[in-house]
């Protein structure tokens, strides 16, 4: 799979020249590894909230035609590797989930772009591992990126043409900040609240009552025998609603256990929020209904579709055509997209509604919201509907001047 790659070593110098490690080391909080990030439950949940919402969606490439306007382009060569299969044993859903997994847990998602030697056709894309992504370095105008090759010692050299490059929030325009690093405070603490209160009921501490002697100085060996053997004949479902002798001269104590059920529940929720605020996800979508700035569902998706999805998939966007198509290309229009549309889910008399409208404006036939809808088509379906009191400009200014014209006479 390598054998395309353009070797420049002789260019860029022996590899200890060309090395240049920008990549910061990932630190975390005494105690808490970063590499634990993905075992909490916000940050897991927010990840495949992206990865799931952005691989549902079409990518279509399209043609601009000046009638038709925005027009699948069935026929190039490129459509069956961005709408099916980018390779081989790769589906386009699981392609860009990997991407976007690997981007919002690593900051950065990489795919090699394989073309043909000859002809420089793209033939297929291949997701990389984000750690073998090791350096990049800038030469002459032109970006390289150090690859690891488990085959040999010395790294592979990328151009970036070469590369499919998805970042997050970048301070270089390069590389994509780390989102895992930016909240290791608020992972460190959530993940030492979860285990102090896994530890805490794991431990029995959960337990609301504790037995206490009423005699001075009583013997504690002999005091914890008879709790041993109060807790083995006593204890447990069989003996519910049952009166139960305490051990000679105890008494039950309640116990106030109430700081893991407050404090530290009450930090793992802002916690969250915090994580979730910093993926772009809606509070709800993470299990907190209590702080939901919109009334119902569809203005939740459309908020989340207008201040999440639509900035990422503009990156993605950006990053294929810069990649996949050559300038005259991009210039005659040609674009690579995800369909957005297919986003947001509205009821049957809303979708309805919007359908009659766009039908009563002659934008839609009757066919083709049959077809949208998986209905059968008629057979004068295809004609569009325009309504009897309306016409065009120049129609109305010629029927204006027709009409001052017979006055004058």
């Amino acid at each position: 799979m390598f054998e395309f790659l353009t070797k420049i070593k002789a260019f860029l110098g022996t590899e200890k020249q060309y090395v240049e490690t920008r990549i910061p080391l990932l630190t975390s909080g005494k105690g808490f590894a970063l590499s634990q990030a993905g075992s909490i439950s916000t940050v897991h949940t927010c990840i495949k909230i992206l990865g799931e919402t952005l691989s549902k969606l079409p990518l279509e490439i399209y043609d601009r035609d000046e009638v038709k306007g925005m027009i699948k382009a069935k026929d190039d060569y490129r459509y069956d590797i961005l709408h099916f299969n980018p390779n081989s044993y790769t589906t386009s859903q699981a392609f860009i989930c990997a991407l976007e997994t690997n981007r919002n847990f690593k900051g950065n998602s990489f795919a090699l772009i394989e073309r043909n030697q000859f002809s420089g056709r793209v033939e297929g894309l291949y997701i990389i591992d984000p750690d073998l992504v090791v350096d990049y370095i800038i030469q002459n105008n032109r970006l390289y990126y150090g690859l690891k090759n488990k085959d040999k010692e010395e790294l592979d050299i990328v151009p970036s043409e070469n590369m499919l490059h998805f970042r997050m929030m970048t301070k270089d325009g390069i590389w994509g900040i780390n989102p895992i690093e930016a909240l290791r405070w608020n992972l460190s603490t959530t993940y030492k609240g979860l285990q102090t209160i896994d530890s805490f009921y794991d431990n029995n501490a959960n337990s609301p009552k504790a037995i206490k002697s009423n005699v001075m100085g009583a013997n504690q060996k002999s005091m914890m025998e008879a709790l041993d053997k109060f807790n083995k004949e006593y204890t447990g479902a069989t003996q519910a609603g049952k009166m139960i002798p305490l051990p000679p001269n105890t008494e039950i104590q309640e116990l106030k256990l109430n700081f893991a059920d407050a404090e530290f529940i009450q930090t793992i929720k802002f916690n969250a929020n915090q994580i979730a605020a910093l993926y772009g996800i809606p509070v709800h979508m993470v299990g907190n209904t209590e702080t939901s700035k919109y009334n119902n569902v569809e203005q939740m998706g459309i908020g989340f579709k207008g201040d999440t999805i639509s900035p990422i998939a503009r990156m993605y966007r950006q990053e294929f055509e810069f990649k996949l198509l050559n300038p005259p290309e991009r210039k005659a229009g040609k674009s690579i997209e995800f369909n957005l549309n297919a986003m947001i889910e509205t009821d049957h008399k809303t979708r309805m509604e919007g359908y009659k409208t766009l039908s009563q404006i002659g934008v839609i036939s009757p066919n083709k919201i049959a077809q949208i809808e998986n209905l059968e088509t008629t057979e004068n379906g295809d004609v569009r509907l325009v309504p009897m009191n309306m016409m065009t400009l120049d129609k109305l200014k010629a029927t204006e001047k027709i009409q001052a014209n017979g006055k004058q006479n």
